[in-house]
């Protein structure tokens, strides 16, 4: 075997060498693709470890590291051809060129290479070299003693022999310590050698540990050799890799070893030197975040002293007045760190030295100079560390008999001081000057701090309550009274985000109400020009979010109101404070209907204003309609709307002039804002969520808008829809927007402008045909018209049921595919879907039986298709109809004879599916209608063993036997829970996959 691998290659070095070369030459694609390729191909072959032997005995370097891959990779892929001569023949030779390249000094890359290949070797063939690093230090050190002759006691042989050793060496050495547990870490717990691999490593720990523990000490002599803060931070970087990499398959055992020998200890010693600072500080960082057990009590008490030193105040200066550099960012992530590994003791012993000290770092954190994230680096993890810190304290502080205990007494006050930290921090800076120049990275950064600032508040309002709402409402005087916008700016932004928590348990609560109410506040709001910008952002958005508090208190609505209107006049505030308006006008409803005739002379003078874009001018109107929806009597409520669809209609005649005189676009953008200001009407003339219901009174749908003096506007909205859709009938913008007018009244019970009768909507939905653009959203719409009217409680629509069905059937026949058109295909299978649950006489009786066939065999088709959302769509609908039973009849009748029909079709298409043709993502939709198909019908069986047998079935990688197991098992459990596994574990098999996430 051992010819056969060694034998002389054919193929010359220098040949090689050449090829090399060029690769890391600038070439073409095609010519780099072409070398990689011949490399490749020889690295495979069985020649390939003669050409690894003789590449890493070349004088060039890029040859030698290629050697070292190349045996990397015949390891990788070839390692079970090696009989055990072959393998005790890679070894010594791998060894071999390793301590050559050694002491020939060789460039650390090649070295590190052929650590690499080493390790592939242990984890091909841990038992071969069980004490591998043993091995290397001897070598390395030019001390080899052969495994049988070695000293029982390999620690006393191994001190004795690194008493003398160079630094590099010993530097070395740990290269390959490293890697051999960067390598080990990644193996598959699962696998055979797992076990192997715990038995062997723990041999090799002992060495490691001892190893590391003389590299660490290498410094505490009086004269320092050269190299030996190098050998330090390889030996830190080493034992950050054995304590992180190796966890999986770590023993308590490797633990104990570590601390006998003080290694931590160690590290921590090495923190406060420069030439070590990274590498410790890398290493502590790493343990506190994500392996804080593997620290002793009595480690984490040297760490808390080590931050009272002079070294970490020093550290904590640099970072306060600016200093973002790497190592200082280290730093402050190291304070993190460790703040997070002891959120308990700082939680539950605040009063303990170390907390206390740790607290007011932590708490320095948040002061740091510059703007947040584009300057001050530090200050997002500190801001993560604090939510961590409210949110442990809210779950864990235990309260008494309602009286805090001293811990949430401490608790509240660092949460108040971390909001007043935030608070400064938040703030625009120089009352806003040079925002305007911000790039769009810094402005990003500043918005990711007030977002997550907010969740603080959150947290800290669960702590402070009441206090937290009093300092606010101070601090909003505070700024106030000495015209600091930019405080003020950023307490009106706090107040905002804590809406939800201060309207629900501060409903009664003056504090706020002495706010909003004061003469104050009510001065400055008035005041509107004077104020920055974003303080006048800053108040809408509070309006915005306050109008439940507005809706208890109607006396002071007045001057916000009177503040968001006068906004509307400036381009840069409009759009929000219309926003604002809508949500006011919509939750104070009932108390703004005496106002309502000059809201609708104020928009009827705005109409045109240059401000108002056409979604700011929609939601003017929908504000306006949800107050005329609060008109008590439908006469009134007829009399206002009249008024705002004559505002609406100056838009429809301006469409229809454009339209005459040929300007396309202009026409489109009048009629397109004609219809969604309708929309928006139809939307604020829904009737509150929230209004109480009379169970014991029966509602009657009103005919007043159907068939009394309200008819007639119904009939003018239904007017400007029509209109406006046949002076442009290929627009699809004017299609969407026709949709979501006879959209906004299908919510409604009791009648309306808006709730048309089925007959006039239905009669918009078959204006659509094949060539229709925006054919989906129409047929959605039907969707939705035919879900209003699918409870028992709703009128029935069998006659506009029969229209749509027919749509679907001429739809499908010019389709005819489902690939044609995926998105039409998917709204006519889910159209019939909705029309199943309540009109499934309209379907099983009213077509023509070949209409109908065409129709299902449609359905049968997108279940087969390769477009996911036909599919799905389809498989929706069949499991349905194969679910049904206990109809009356015909219907029953009529729906078993298209079951029995197209039953097998439907169990050959699922079986193809799931025999290998379906993607991964799909098998939780098609699985339903099996389930359905084997509980509900008695020819399941028949028709799946057919589909499974039939020359149709799509994979070749499962025999009979696993096709009559699968069905055997899906058929016992009867569409029970366990069928959708039994489903992907038979695709797998088909698929002749490994893993079940491949698709």
């Amino acid at each position: 075997m051992a010819e056969t691998i060694y034998s002389p290659t054919s193929v010359p070095v220098a040949e090689m060498e050449e090829l090399i070369n060029k690769l890391y030459l600038p070439g073409s694609p095609a010519e780099v693709s072409k070398i990689q390729e011949t490399l490749q191909s020889m690295q495979r072959s069985p020649e390939g470890w003669q050409m690894a032997d003789r590449l890493l005995q070349s004088e060039d370097k890029q040859a030698r590291f290629f050697g070292a891959l190349t045996f990397t990779v015949k390891l990788n892929t070839d390692w079970e051809t090696l009989d055990d001569e072959g393998r005790q023949e890679v070894l010594q030779r791998l060894l071999d060129h390793f301590v050559r390249l050694t002491f020939e000094d060789d460039a650390p890359l090649v070295l590190k290479k052929l650590c690499s290949a080493l390790v592939m070797f242990f984890l091909r063939f841990p038992l071969v070299w069980s004490q591998c690093v043993m091995d290397v230090l001897l070598l390395v050190c030019k001390e080899w003693i052969p495994p049988a002759e070695r000293d029982d006691d390999l620690l006393q042989m191994m001190d004795d022999l690194t008493m003398w050793v160079e630094h590099w060496q010993l530097e070395i050495v740990l290269w390959f310590c490293s890697t051999l547990a960067e390598e080990v870490g990644k193996t598959d717990a699962e696998s055979i050698n797992h076990r192997e691999y715990r038995e062997v490593m723990t041999i090799n720990v002992r060495v490691v540990a001892r190893l590391l523990d003389r590299a660490l000490r290498c410094t505490a002599t009086r004269f320092i050799c050269k190299g030996a803060y190098s050998l330090v931070n390889e030996a830190i970087k080493c034992y950050q890799s054995w304590v992180f990499d190796c966890q999986r398959i770590a023993t308590g055992e490797w633990q104990e070893m570590f601390q006998a020998c003080g290694l931590t200890d160690l590290v921590l010693s090495h923190i406060t030197k420069e030439e070590t600072y990274e590498t410790s500080v890398d290493f502590f960082s790493d343990v506190l975040a994500n392996r804080p057990q593997f620290l002793t009590v009595s480690e984490y008490v040297s760490i808390g002293k080590l931050f009272r030193q002079q070294w970490a105040r020093e550290w904590m200066e640099k970072l306060k007045n600016g200093d973002f550099d790497f190592h200082s960012l280290q730093f402050g992530r190291f304070v993190l760190a460790y703040g997070d590994a002891m959120l308990k003791t700082l939680v539950m012993e605040p009063d303990a030295p170390e907390s206390v000290d740790f607290m007011a770092l932590a708490h320095e954190l948040l002061t740091c100079k510059g703007l947040p994230v584009a300057e001050d680096e530090i200050c997002m993890p500190a801001l993560e560390f604090w939510l961590a810190y409210m949110e442990y304290a809210v779950d864990h502080l235990p309260t008494l008999d309602g009286n805090v205990l001293g811990a949430v007494r401490v608790a509240s006050s660092h949460a108040a001081q971390a909001v007043q930290e935030c608070w400064q921090k938040m703030q625009f800076p120089n009352s806003f000057e040079g925002v305007s120049t911000w790039d769009a990275e810094t402005r990003r950064g500043f918005r990711e701090f007030r977002k997550d600032a907010a969740d603080l508040l959150l947290s800290a309002f669960s702590l402070m309550g009441p206090m937290l709402l009093q300092n606010l409402v101070d601090l909003a005087f505070d700024g106030m009274g000495t015209g600091r916008w930019g405080d003020f700016e950023a307490t009106l932004f706090c107040i905002t985000k804590l809406h939800d928590p201060f309207l629900e348990h501060f409903k009664e609560n003056g504090r706020l109400e002495g706010l909003l109410a004061s003469e104050r506040f009510i001065l400055t709001i008035a005041s509107m020009s004077y104020l920055p910008g974003r303080v006048n952002h800053a108040l809408v958005d509070l309006f915005a979010n306050y109008a439940p508090f507005f809706e208890r208190h109607p006396q002071h609505l007045a001057p916000p109101m009177r503040f968001l209107i006068e906004c509307l006049n400036d381009p840069s505030l409009a759009s929000d404070a219309s926003k604002a308006i809508a949500s006011l006008c919509s939750t104070c409803r009932q108390v703004l209907v005496h106002e309502l005739d000059g809201f609708i002379q104020l928009f009827a003078s705005i109409h045109g204003a240059p401000a108002l874009d056409s979604p700011a001018k929609n939601r003017l109107l929908g504000a306006i309609a949800s107050i005329i929806q609060a008109v008590d009597s439908e006469e009134g409520q007829a009399r206002q709307l009249q008024i705002l669809l004559g505002i609406v209609e100056l838009d429809v005649q301006a469409c229809l002039t454009h339209v005459a005189e040929g300007s396309m676009a202009e026409a489109e953008d009048s009629g397109v804002t004609a219809l969604q200001c309708l929309t928006s009407i139809g939307k604020g003339m829904q009737a509150p969520e929230d209004i109480p219901i009379d169970l014991e009174s029966e509602v009657f749908p009103s005919t007043f808008w159907h068939q009394g003096p309200g008819a007639v506007i119904q009939k003018q909205i239904v007017g400007f829809v029509e209109q406006v859709c046949d002076a442009l009938p290929q627009s699809g913008a004017v299609i969407e927007a026709a949709c979501g007018v006879y959209k906004s009244g299908f919510t409604e019970r009791t009648g309306g402008p808006f709730f048309f009768s089925s007959q006039v909507t239905t009669r918009f939905l078959l204006r659509g045909h094949i060539y229709t653009p925006r054919l989906g959203l129409i047929l959605g719409t039907a969707c939705a018209l035919v879900n209003s009217h699918s409870t028992e409680s709703s009128t029935r629509i069998d006659e506009e049921a029969r229209a749509l069905l027919v749509k679907i059937m001429i739809l499908v026949h010019q389709l005819r595919d489902p690939g044609h058109d995926p998105e039409i295909a998917q709204n006519c299978v889910d159209l019939l879907f909705r029309l199943a649950h309540r009109y499934l006489n309209v379907i099983v009786q009213f077509p023509p039986p070949e209409a109908l066939g065409r129709l299902f065999i449609f359905t049968v088709k997108c279940l087969a298709s390769r477009e996911i959302l036909p599919k799905r769509c389809a498989a929706q609908l069949w499991a349905h109809l194969l679910n049904l039973h206990n109809k009356p009849e015909p219907i029953q009748s009529a729906l078993d004879n298209i079951i029995d029909h197209f039953g097998p079709m439907v169990a050959e298409t699922l079986i193809i599916n799931i025999g290998g043709n379906a993607s991964r993502s799909e098998l939780d939709s098609l699985v339903e209608p099996l389930k359905k198909m084997i509980f509900r019908q008695r020819h399941a069986r028949t028709w799946l063993e057919q589909a499974l047998f039939k020359e149709t079935f799509p994979s070749d990688k499962v025999d009979d036997e696993t096709k009559r197991m699968f069905l055997q098992k899906i058929l016992a459990l009867r569409g029970a829970k366990g069928t959708k596994q039994i489903v992907k574990d038979f695709w797998i098999a088909c698929r002749g996959m490994v893993f079940g996430y491949t698709s």
